[in-house]
C-alpha cells in the first residue's frame, strides 16, 4: 500500500495530540506537514502543544508551523473548560525541543501542495482559518487536494 500524502491542520488539545501521533506513526499516511491554528488554546498555546508533542514522540521530520490566530469572522474562542489553561493541562510534559518552521502555516501548506505529484489530503482537526487562508490567497492550491477530512 502507497502511503497517502497528508498535511494535518490541527489545534492541539488532547484530541489533537493523539492526532499528531497516529498520523506520524501510521504507515498508511506520509506526513507531509503540521500546521497549528487558534482554537482549543491561542496558537501560541496550540503551537507549542504540537511542537511538544512531536519532542515527546520523536517526530522530528515534519515540519511545523503556525497559522491563523484569529477566526476570519467573530472574536477568537479557545476551550479552557475542556483542556485547561495551556490547552493541554493534566501532565508535565517539559519543554519542547522541536523548533517550527519560519513559515505561516498557509505558506507551508501552499508549498506542500505545490511540490506534490499525487493529490494530498488535509485533516482540519480544528478551526477551519488555515484552510480559509490558503484557498484565498492560493486558490490553484486546491486541484493538489485530493480530499480534505474535517472534524465536525
Amino acid at each position: 500500500m502507497t502511503p497517502v500524502p497528508l498535511v494535518l491542520d490541527c489545534d492541539p488539545g488532547h484530541d489533537d495530540m493523539v492526532a499528531i501521533l497516529l498520523a506520524a506513526g501510521s504507515p498508511a499516511i506520509d506526513l507531509r506537514a503540521i500546521t497549528t491554528v487558534a482554537g482549543n488554546g491561542t496558537l501560541e498555546q496550540t503551537t507549542r502543544n504540537a511542537l511538544l508533542t512531536c519532542t515527546l514522540a520523536g517526530i522530528r521530520d515534519v515540519p511545523v508551523a503556525a497559522g491563523c490566530a484569529e477566526p476570519l469572522v467573530g472574536v477568537p474562542r479557545t476551550a479552557p473548560q475542556v483542556h485547561g489553561a495551556s490547552a493541554m493541562d493534566g501532565a508535565e510534559l517539559g519543554e519542547p525541543s522541536v523548533a517550527a518552521v519560519d513559515a505561516h502555516a498557509v505558506e507551508l501548506l501552499a508549498a506542500v501542495l505545490e511540490a506534490a505529484t499525487e493529490p494530498v489530503t488535509v485533516v482540519a482537526v480544528g478551526p477551519l482559518t488555515n484552510l480559509a487562508m490558503l484557498l484565498r490567497r492560493h486558490p490553484g492550491a486546491a486541484t493538489a487536494i485530493g480530499e480534505v477530512v474535517v472534524m465536525g
